[in-house]
């Protein structure tokens, strides 16, 4: 289970604040050594993301990644990092950003940052995933 939240013109840092006081938690914020920040001593995880006017944080009881981006098509992305099943199916900003996004919101939830390398993430392959589409933005949630 997670609950999503968004934000407009927040910063990160204040918006994080913001939801942890939700959650009753003192926990000291620590980082990975691929710099993902986790709750020290506490079973509540969380991931951040903000692009353009938003911020978003999700919030959950195991490993969750999420990210935003606004919609965009970008051809030379889709050279580099998209498989070939990815390649077919990004025909349009909306399906491009899509899949851009979980590949996104799943390096994040491994906590592994991208050097993982997002080319080796097969989107068409993954579970456990919601995409939200908010005005001209894509969501992307990996729990």
């Amino acid at each position: 289970m997670y609950k999503l939240y968004i934000k407009e013109n927040i910063s990160s840092k204040e918006f994080l604040e913001e939801v942890l006081k939700k959650y009753n938690t003192k926990s000291k914020i620590i980082t990975n050594e691929h710099r993902k920040p986790y709750l020290e001593d506490n079973e509540i995880y969380f991931n951040i993301s903000h692009s353009g006017k938003y911020t978003v944080i999700v919030v959950g009881d195991s490993e969750i990644g999420v990210d935003i981006q606004k919609m965009s098509y970008k051809p030379k992305v889709v050279k580099r990092f998209y498989n070939q099943k990815e390649k077919e199916l990004a025909t349009s900003e909306l399906e491009f950003t899509k899949i851009w996004t979980i590949k996104e919101a799943y390096v994040k939830k491994l906590g592994i940052g991208l050097s993982y390398g997002l080319e080796n993430v097969d989107t068409t392959e993954l579970d456990n995933i919601e995409v939200i589409i908010k005005e001209d933005y894509v969501i992307a949630i990996c729990y």
